[in-house]
């Protein structure tokens, strides 16, 4: 179901990554998926992160995950907010509300933020370097919108969290249930809860920097570089002054580098691949199945899942599953197409084509599983 009142692709031609955009009644009765008790739960395991803001009178006090159940009893009875990252590798349930960001790149996708804040809980004006849409799971929160910010804006000198040492609003919004609201890269924000139980699912979208970006694509080529191939000095002449670096030189040396980064397959394949990783993916990968034993695992009947919180893309030559590139056949093209638009906890009728072979390498990748509930009855 599409989100109601809203024209995505009027939305992608004049607000996206421009301005702040209210959607009202976006998701009409919705019933938020978990509770803060459920948030609090997940908040005190070891993997998860966790974090608590408090608002006090002398500023704000930043505590990190993970909490023990009594530390929540010790809080004060308002103005502090409870904050979880990467809830949609945790619960099936938030995978409706991704599949209605579907018509934005599912690789720009990061993750689900959930917040859970008492009446007048809040972290500070502030501002993010990511797209975001905040969507009211419950109770009510008032958002109050400023300016575009830069590195030059003013911080407050807070040793953990980056508030904004001027705030002035521009727009303000009052969210209840369903509502949703859209904050672009670099706008300045402060949300404050009007009320208990106010919980506040934010729907991010990675945006990397050009810093990152060259840094991993240098990484890239570094690691498939050849050390036996050296730098060569161009056409030298004997009465030059050996300490001068000489035009010929940088030219030479530009040429070296420009040639590696104008692999565009290389391009392509790190591309999908930095954008689809999965943080500590690699503790989740496990060949210790066979592929006779996965074969006979499929063949009992038992069906296949995709993960929760899995990254998938495509290009023309590959599958792109949590940071790693598959080839495959371009007969498989439609499969593939229709495996990048299937969401978490849906039947995986597109895989009847691909090869086991294929299959079994993207279960060792831990971006699929076998539902042993399958044949429960």
């Amino acid at each position: 179901m599409a989100l109601q009142g809203f024209d995505a692709q009027h939305f992608l031609d004049t607000a996206w990554q421009r301005k702040a955009v209210l959607i009202k009644a976006a998701l009409p009765n919705f019933q938020c998926p978990l509770d803060g008790n459920d948030l609090a739960g997940l908040a005190c395991e070891d993997d998860v992160d966790s974090r608590i803001i408090i608002e006090a009178k002398d500023g704000w006090e930043l505590r990190n995950g993970p909490f023990q159940e009594s530390e929540f009893a010790t809080l004060p009875k308002s103005h502090w907010t409870l904050l979880v990252q990467g809830v949609d590798q945790y619960l099936p349930e938030l995978a409706d509300l991704m599949a209605q960001f579907r018509f934005l790149p599912r690789w720009r996708t990061e993750d689900i933020m959930v917040s859970y804040a008492t009446d007048g809980g809040n972290v500070g004006p502030h501002y993010d370097q990511y797209d975001v849409f905040l969507v009211q799971g419950s109770g009510k929160r008032r958002w109050k919108i400023g300016g575009h910010c830069s590195p030059d804006t003013p911080l407050h000198s807070h040793p953990q969290l980056k508030l904004l040492q001027n705030f002035e609003c521009e727009e303000e919004f009052l969210l209840e249930a369903g509502d949703i609201l859209y904050v672009p890269p670099g706008v300045a924000h402060w949300g404050v809860a009007e009320g208990d139980d106010c919980m506040t699912l934010s729907v991010g979208f990675r945006a990397p920097s050009e810093t990152a970006l060259l840094g991993d694509f240098c990484d890239e080529i570094a690691s498939r570089s050849d050390e036996s191939r050296r730098y060569r000095d161009p056409q030298l002449s004997a009465d030059s002054n050996p300490g001068e670096i000489l035009p010929a030189v940088h030219a030479q040396l530009k040429q070296l580098l420009l040639k590696q980064l104008n692999d565009d397959a290389l391009l392509a394949r790190w591309f999908g691949e930095m954008m689809t990783r999965v943080p500590d993916q690699s503790e989740y990968r496990d060949n210790s199945t066979s592929l006779d034993e996965f074969s006979a695992l499929l063949a009992s009947g038992l069906e296949l899942q995709l993960r929760l919180g899995a990254r998938l893309a495509f290009d023309e030559q590959y599958l792109f599953a949590d940071g790693v590139a598959f080839a495959y056949p371009p007969q498989n093209r439609a499969e593939v197409e229709a495996l990048c638009r299937v969401e978490c906890g849906e039947s995986i009728d597109s895989l009847q084509n691909f090869s086991v072979e294929m299959l079994y390498a993207l279960y060792c990748n831990a971006t699929l599983y076998v539902d042993d509930d399958t044949n429960d009855s």
